[in-house]
């Protein structure tokens, strides 16, 4: 997928509205984590970290926050927590990079709590 396209086709909110949520909710979830990441992978390109983290760190707290959110269907819940770990892994390749572990670790235990806490399954 080319990086310009991706920029079209990302939103700043996974849609969770979709006729058959049990059937769709993986594409749906995965297809926005893919495309947020291209958008990000093309700031990386263009040697813009400050707009690269920011992508990152938008997406994973939007998986976060829907995971979270008892409103959504739990067939979306479920995918954003079985997914979880993409957005992750590059904000995890990200501060590696850039020498902040330290602000990684910090993400990694909200993750870490907020998926015990409001656990879907």
């Amino acid at each position: 997928m080319s990086s310009n396209y991706a920029q079209h086709r990302y939103h700043q909110e996974l849609s969770c509205h979709c006729l058959r949520p049990g059937l769709h909710a993986p594409m749906l979830v995965a297809d926005y984590i893919e495309t947020a990441l291209n958008v990000a992978k093309k700031f990386e390109q263009q040697r813009n970290p400050l707009l690269q983290e920011f992508y990152l760190r938008r997406t994973h707290h939007e998986i976060m926050n829907k995971m979270c959110d008892p409103l959504i269907h739990n067939a979306i819940r479920k995918q954003c927590l079985e997914q979880l770990y993409k957005p992750l892994l590059a904000l995890k390749r990200f501060y590696k990079v850039h020498n902040n572990t330290a602000q990684f670790l910090i993400l990694e235990r909200e993750a870490r709590i907020l998926s015990h806490e409001f656990n879907p399954f």
